[in-house]
């Protein structure tokens, strides 16, 4: 048989030869480029299309494995579905169908499918629904003892192919952002699994880094772009002491000490719902807790570095939620600690995550005293020193170097800690010669951010070097 009379046999009414042409096609397709191309120039899809509107399951599972292949690393035919109005034919099948191996088929064809960015916004509005509710409650645990009827769609495969798509589609945009958060049980389904996976000591189970991936990317400017009206209740401070605004020098000796009050200033705390709704999953002290767990115990690096990301996330507005959670981390879960682990033992790319997450915490000067006791060291030893190569990426030498300001900024206590620490030859060495990293302070963010050599390099910071030494 040849493809092209494979297409042929999709036409006939006759069903035994219909399932066989479509078998044909799936394994002819599985690794053949030149067999997705033919299969596209021969008007292959339309038909395939037309046969999952069947009645016979088995000639939907025929149709759905053939399909799927086709449009593998093929988005000339991922598109060609598209027009044939396929996607909407897609999700009727999987809202309708018990079949466990043809779901599978469903859900992998629609996880090949998301990974085209053309895709994704419109996958994101119309699959997203689709995919909760015929996947993701039944197979997450959520509904477990409820109904009889939807454990039995539960499968690993399954959730595992509608999470890698959902995956896909929560990088689609601010667009493809907002249809999955406003996709009621999406997020709270996914963080239930989650959960589970750690609580029976399974952090590393397959679906769990997608699950991880997904809150990484809802959770991406998500006070910027939530209505107002949807932000969390806190508790109101009676003052709040937002992110420094100003750009002072590195290091500032002649600073008056903090007062008392501002050592004790109020700040929002971060609500313990014990039973957030929707969005509020987002954000909720639950969530923030399940991160640092996965932190901890996880030892797939994809999965630290989405949960490192979506606390960055998290803490990196400026507004009061970002604030507060930011205090949860610190001081009510001890989360430095991971931050610390990270630090030490972490790849690159969880180490630049982990540095951008204490930038974001260091903007709020009653958290400067426990960055400094539990991290200061980490830090400094990052910098690059003068006699070796580049380690790190500039972006994190750049971060750090933004940290050190903000903790030395009016706290002279702080200030001799960075000195002690050996952290000033270090910056000294980065302004000034001529090893690469003088483009950081030529041409990067500190350039950006108002700060200049002579920040970091002057008579007060020479000088408090040369005390410390004597």
């Amino acid at each position: 048989m040849t493809l092209k009379e494979a297409v042929n046999l999709l036409a006939p009414d006759n069903m035994e030869t219909q399932i066989t042409a479509a078998n044909f096609i799936q394994n002819q397709c599985f690794n053949s480029p030149d067999a997705k191309k033919k299969v596209l120039y021969l008007q292959g899809i339309p038909k395939l299309l037309k046969l999952m509107q069947s009645e016979s399951e088995e000639l939907q599972l025929a149709a759905v494995s053939a399909l799927r292949n086709i449009v593998f690393e093929n988005n000339e035919n991922k598109m060609e579905v598209k027009d044939c109005e396929g996607l909407p034919v897609i999700l009727t099948l999987l809202k309708k169908n018990r079949d466990i191996e043809t779901r599978r088929q469903l859900t992998g064809l629609l996880w090949n499918l998301s990974s085209h960015d053309l895709l994704k916004e419109q996958l994101a509005r119309e699959a997203a629904k689709p995919l909760t509710d015929s996947v993701l409650v039944p197979c997450s645990g959520i509904s477990e003892g409820e109904d009889p009827k939807l454990e039995l769609l539960a499968d690993p495969d399954i959730f595992y192919n509608a999470t890698g798509c959902l995956r896909n589609l929560s990088s689609a945009g601010p667009d493809g952002r907002k249809a999955m958060r406003d996709c009621e049980g999406l997020i709270e389904c996914i963080i239930y699994y989650i959960r589970g996976t750690i609580a029976y000591y399974k952090p590393d189970d397959k679906a769990t880094e997608n699950c991880v991936c997904i809150l990484h990317n809802l959770s991406y400017r998500f006070d910027c772009e939530l209505p107002r009206v949807d932000s969390p209740v806190v508790h109101q401070p009676k003052q709040n002491h937002n992110a420094e605004t100003s750009n002072p020098g590195c290091f500032i000796l002649n600073s008056p000490k903090n007062t008392e009050e501002e050592a004790d200033a109020d700040y929002p705390l971060l609500e313990e719902n014990g039973s957030p709704h929707d969005l509020e999953w987002l954000w909720s002290a639950i969530t923030v807790r399940m991160y640092l767990s996965l932190i901890a115990v996880s030892t797939n690096q994809h999965t630290k570095e989405a949960s490192i990301g979506a606390l960055q996330n998290l803490t990196a507005c400026s507004g009061e939620l970002s604030q507060a959670i930011a205090h949860f981390i610190v001081q009510k879960e001890g989360g430095l600690s991971q931050v610390k682990k990270m630090l030490q033992e972490g790849e690159k790319e969880e180490i630049r995550i982990s540095v951008s997450l204490l930038k974001n915490i260091s903007r709020y000067r009653e958290l400067h005293k426990d960055i400094v006791k539990q991290l200061l060291p980490e830090l400094v030893a990052i910098l690059p020193n003068s006699d070796r190569s580049v380690e790190q990426p500039i972006e994190v030498t750049v971060t750090i170097c933004h940290i050190l300001i903000n903790l030395s900024h009016a706290s002279v206590p702080n200030t001799c800690a960075i000195i002690n620490q050996g952290a000033l030859p270090k910056i000294i060495s980065i302004s000034t010669k001529d090893n690469g990293y003088s483009f950081i302070f030529r041409n990067f963010r500190l350039w950006d951010a108002g700060y200049r050599k002579t920040d970091f390099i002057n008579n007060r910071t020479v000088k408090a070097v040369n005390s410390v030494r004597d």
